[in-house]
C-alpha cells in the first residue's frame, strides 16, 4: 500500500508488482524475480509484517549471496488492520486490542545479520539515501530497516491522479 502511492516509474524497461493485499509474498517473490532477471536490481519494499510471514526466506538469501535489496518499513505493528479491528470492537478500542496488531520491537537489521544478509538501519529519512547507496553496491543481499512511527497510515491509492 506504500508504494501504491509513491512509486513513478519513469525509465524505460522498469518493472513494479505489487501484492495489492496479499500479505507476506514479497520476499519470496523477490527472490524469485532476482533469480529470473540476476542482471537487474531487484528491491522490495514490505511492511514489517510482511517480512515475519515468509522470514526464514533471509537465511535462503544470505547463503546463496542473492543480491537483493529488501526495504522494511518497521513500524513494530499490523497498523493498516486498525480499521477492521476498530470495526470488530464495535466502533472503538479498548482492552488489549493492541495484542493483536503490535509486534516486538526488534533488531530487523540484526537479524538479519545473523542469517548472512547485510543489516542496516535507518532512524531518520535523511540516512536512508546512503543506506540505499550502500545497498546498491553490496555484493550480496541487504536488509534496510526503516524505523517509523507506529501511528503513519499509508496513504489511501488513487488511480485518477493527474501526473505530476
Amino acid at each position: 500500500m506504500w508504494t501504491g502511492g509513491y512509486v513513478d516509474l519513469k525509465v524505460p524497461g522498469q518493472s513494479y508488482i505489487r501484492a495489492a493485499g496479499s500479505l507476506g509474498w514479497g520476499l519470496p517473490a523477490a527472490i524469485g524475480a532476482q533469480l529470473a532477471q540476476p542482471t537487474r536490481p531487484v528491491v522490495l519494499f514490505t511492511g514489517d509484517g510482511g517480512l515475519w510471514y515468509h522470514v526464514a526466506e533471509l537465511e535462503t538469501a544470505g547463503r546463496w549471496q542473492i543480491p537483493l535489496i529488501i526495504i522494511v518499513n518497521n513500524n513494530r505493528s499490523l497498523n493498516q488492520e486498525i480499521p477492521p479491528i476498530t470495526e470488530a470492537y464495535g466502533g472503538h478500542l479498548h482492552g488489549r486490542n493492541s495484542e493483536l496488531w503490535h509486534f516486538a520491537d526488534l533488531d530487523l537489521a540484526a537479524m538479519a545479520e545473523t542469517m548472512g544478509v547485510r543489516g542496516v538501519t535507518v532512524r531518520k529519512p535523511s540516512d536512508f539515501s546512503s543506506a540505499l547507496a550502500g545497498a546498491i553496491d553490496a555484493e550480496g543481499p541487504t536488509l534496510i530497516n526503516v524505523v517509523s512511527d507506529i501511528d503513519a497510515l499509508a496513504p489511501p491509492g488513487n488511480a485518477n491522479r493527474a501526473d505530476s
